[in-house]
């Protein structure tokens, strides 16, 4: 094991008081061997976070004077940070053995890296919420398939590796919102260097996945803020995020079938009635996949239970879709007001 590698470890907190003990033992005991600092961001958690921090003497702790959001902790975490490599890690996560190593050998294995991230595994650490597990399914569908690496379309913002040098060319972490998805932005901008991000299998971590309602608050706002990015490349990102040509089309089944319902209501025409059972077996066809993902997982009442979250998340993407185009047009003469 080469130990010649330097590294500095930035981790922004927020609240994160029931996982980042965990988080930060297992990124002490996985760094014996590896010459690095651990920078955490403290963006000015209202819980026990900091009284946790205070607990590591390992630790750097650097605490802002207001909520900033992740994307200008993670930055300022950069800024402080001394060493040339980079690992963003977040604090409501567990990384698995050996992780942060096989990220810094594989990164240094080939030129045409530009980032390499950790890949999340099946273990949800929300025991609090059993939608949650859902969420979970969710986010790691597609994943599940990598065998050892695949060339993914963003960067992974939970647990990445990029050296200081892209890091700065790319313009840093652009902190879209609370919600998250700056990882999409920053993915495409190192596309647009033609290096490649590398999604790697042996770096896997733990997630503390939130339950369904507060994602689907997330995803309203993370389509609001994705659809420029999208207008911008022109593409779909891949497998395993939200944001897939597959993910898109059952959104809009839904719409179509909510559209339909509700205008049955009004209308009692008999060929509303075959529209609806036509659109409905697509969506199942599109879905097929994931409910067997979903039921070798947990059986028949996650798949169930995702007949309802797919159409919840398919809104989400819906209204945040509007979001964007109603601040588009009806925003504007507002805009220009102030």
């Amino acid at each position: 094991m080469n130990t010649n590698y330097k590294l500095s470890i930035i981790i922004p907190a927020y609240n994160a008081e029931k996982i980042i003990e965990d988080c930060l033992n297992k990124i002490i005991q996985e760094t014996t061997n590896i010459v690095s600092e651990i920078i955490v961001v403290n963006d000015c958690s209202t819980d026990d976070t900091l009284k946790i921090l205070n607990k590591f003497k390992e630790i750097k702790v650097i605490s802002l004077k207001k909520n900033m959001g992740v994307g200008y902790a993670r930055n300022q975490g950069a800024i402080e940070a001394q060493y040339q490599m980079l690992c963003f890690i977040d604090s409501d996560i567990i990384i698995e053995k050996n992780s942060i190593y096989n990220l810094l050998e594989r990164f240094y294995r080939s030129n045409d890296v530009g980032s390499v991230s950790g890949t999340q595994t099946l273990n949800n650490l929300n025991r609090d919420s059993w939608t949650s597990n859902f969420v979970c399914l969710k986010s790691c569908y597609g994943t599940d398939t990598i065998q050892e690496e695949t060339d993914f379309s963003t960067i992974c913002s939970e647990f990445c590796l990029i050296s200081k040098e892209i890091f700065y060319e790319v313009g840093k972490w652009k902190s879209v919102s609370r919600a998250g998805g700056e990882e999409f932005d920053f993915g495409y901008k190192i596309k647009e260097l033609n290096k490649k991000n590398i999604k790697l299998k042996s770096a896997g971590y733990s997630g503390y996945w939130c339950d369904i309602f507060q994602r689907s608050k997330n995803i309203i706002e993370r389509t609001e803020k994705y659809i420029p990015i999208f207008l911008k490349k022109k593409e779909f990102d891949s497998k395993g995020t939200f944001a897939t040509g597959e993910q898109v089309f059952s959104s809009f089944l839904t719409l179509l079938i909510f559209t339909i319902i509700l205008f049955n209501i009004f209308f009692e025409l008999a060929f509303t009635k075959t529209i609806l059972l036509t659109f409905i077996v697509l969506q199942l066809i599109i879905e097929g996949k994931f409910l067997i993902f979903a039921f070798k997982k947990y059986k028949m009442k996650m798949v169930l239970f995702s007949l309802l979250g797919i159409q919840i998340i398919n809104l989400s993407i819906f209204f945040g879709g509007f979001l964007f185009i109603l601040k588009k047009t009806v925003g504007l003469p507002f805009k220009k007001k102030r």
